[in-house]
């Protein structure tokens, strides 16, 4: 019976780790070649920061979308245009009026590149504007999802492995008892 208990638990203890390692072997690599970076991850409402990163080919037009939701329906936000240097790296400033958490997302107008990132506006808004004049009807935001994840986390896929074991031993401690009577 001590065999088996040990067993259980090694096989136990070998699943917590798979599932850790299968978890990891779902990530992308290599990274996304457009990287996105905020100056700040929280910010007032109208303070300006800055929005900057690399991978986009040399001196390419790119588009700024700033959102505060992550639907591509009932948009709401604005568009800023940016170009990047000849090694591909880009930094703009921008402000937001309306506070929440808002998505700005990278796209390279030849490249098709995205890159993301996210800030969130903290306080009332500074001039009480709820958001930019500009672009006030909603309209869809195109932007690439395809390297979004839904992977399962690594407790779940370790709670999964470590049931399907205790299973397993139950069955094999039945099997041994079975015979030894």
């Amino acid at each position: 019976m001590k065999k088996i208990v040990s067993a259980v638990a090694l096989s136990a203890a070998l699943t917590l780790s798979a599932g850790t390692a299968a978890y990891a072997s779902d990530a992308q690599y290599p990274a996304p070649e457009l990287s996105v970076v905020v100056s700040a991850g929280s910010v007032q409402a109208g303070e300006e920061f800055t929005v900057s990163g690399a991978g986009l080919e040399a001196n390419e037009e790119a588009t700024i979308t700033v959102a505060q939701n992550q639907s591509t329906k009932n948009f709401r936000g604005f568009t800023k245009t940016t170009s990047a240097n000849a090694s591909g790296e880009f930094s703009d400033e921008i402000s937001i009026d309306k506070p929440g958490r808002h998505w700005i997302s990278v796209e390279g107008d030849e490249s098709g590149e995205v890159g993301t990132a996210s800030v969130v506006v903290t306080g009332p808004p500074a001039n009480g504007q709820t958001g930019p004049k500009e672009d006030k009807e909603p309209k869809e935001l195109k932007a690439d999802r395809s390297a979004a994840t839904t992977s399962v986390s690594p407790a779940a896929w370790g709670a999964a492995g470590l049931g399907l074991l205790v299973t397993a031993g139950a069955a094999g401690a039945f099997m041994v008892k079975r015979r030894q009577s």
